[in-house]
This record gives structure tokens, C-alpha cells and sequence, in this order.
């Protein structure tokens, strides 16, 4: 039996630039949050070190950083193609969504453990659930991604009569 080569819409080239372009896309957004809300609490109450120092940087590290890296890895990992159809691309976009935001809780979760100075068997003392509001940011990070994903698949797709 004669093997054939694979064609080349068998094999799958993965490009970490349109994954970075993702991440770079949502982590972006994510900090342009952060500095309305910057603006906002300064121009309402003259917080603005303790803010910075208390809330922005841990969130950087807790939040941004994490879902940034989580879409980052779904798409490289399993990247678009230009022939596949929306709803696998808009599968996709919440698969990248949803590991962005479990990457984010055990960042929270080591983050909050490390604070409290606790050990990690001891995690159940913490005063609130790090996995809690897992869904939620889901389907709040979910329409950015899909928005990111299927623009790169429209450009990729370029133009068809």
C-alpha cells in the first residue's frame, strides 16, 4: 500500500505571531481598564498610589497577565485556519476564553495563599473562592476573543467573490 504525502491544508503550521496578536489584543484592553479606572478613582478621591500599589499591580499579575497567557496557549496550540467555518472558530474563541480565566484563578489562588500566608492544604481557610466567578469572566472575556479571533480569520480569508 502506496503512502501518501500529506496537502498542505493536512498539515498544521503553527504562527505564534497571530496568537501574540490575540494576547496582546486582550491583554491591551484589559489595561486600558485599568487606567480608566485609575482616572476615575484619582478624580473621585485622590487614591491614586494606593491604588496603583494595592489593586493594579496585583491584577496585572492575577488577571491581565494570566488570561493574556491562557488565549496566547489555545491559540497557538490549536490555531484558525482560513477554511474552517464560524462555528469552530467561535468554539475556539471560548476554549481561548476559558483557559485564559482558569490560568487567572490558580494565579489568584497562589496569589491569595501567598498573602495570607497560608499553606497550600490550608487554601480552604481563604476567605473567598478563587474558582468563584469562573463563568462569569468567561462570558465576559469570550466576545473580545471571538471579536480578535475572527477578525485574524477574515484577514486570513481575504476577499472571495
Amino acid at each position: 500500500m502506496a503512502e501518501t504525502a500529506p496537502t498542505a491544508s493536512m498539515v498544521l503550521k503553527r504562527d505564534p505571531r497571530r496568537a501574540l496578536i490575540a494576547a496582546a489584543v486582550v491583554a491591551g484592553t484589559m489595561l486600558i481598564e485599568f487606567v480608566v479606572a485609575y482616572l476615575e478613582s484619582f478624580i473621585a478621591g485622590g487614591q491614586g498610589g494606593s491604588y496603583v500599589a494595592g489593586i493594579v499591580i496585583p491584577a496585572l499579575f492575577t488577571d491581565v497577565l494570566p488570561k493574556a497567557a491562557g488565549v496566547f496557549l489555545v491559540l497557538w496550540l490549536w490555531p484558525a485556519r482560513a477554511e474552517e467555518r464560524l462555528l469552530v472558530l467561535f468554539l475556539r474563541a471560548i476554549v481561548a476564553a476559558l483557559a485564559g480565566c482558569v490560568i487567572a484563578a490558580l494565579a489568584r489562588l497562589g496569589y491569595m495563599i501567598i498573602v495570607a500566608g497560608l499553606h497550600f492544604a490550608d487554601y480552604r481557610a481563604l476567605p473567598y473562592d478563587p474558582f468563584s466567578g469562573l463563568l462569569s469572566a468567561t462570558v465576559a472575556l469570550a466576545p473580545l476573543v471571538m471579536l480578535v479571533v475572527l477578525a485574524q480569520w477574515a484577514i486570513r480569508r481575504g476577499a472571495r467573490p
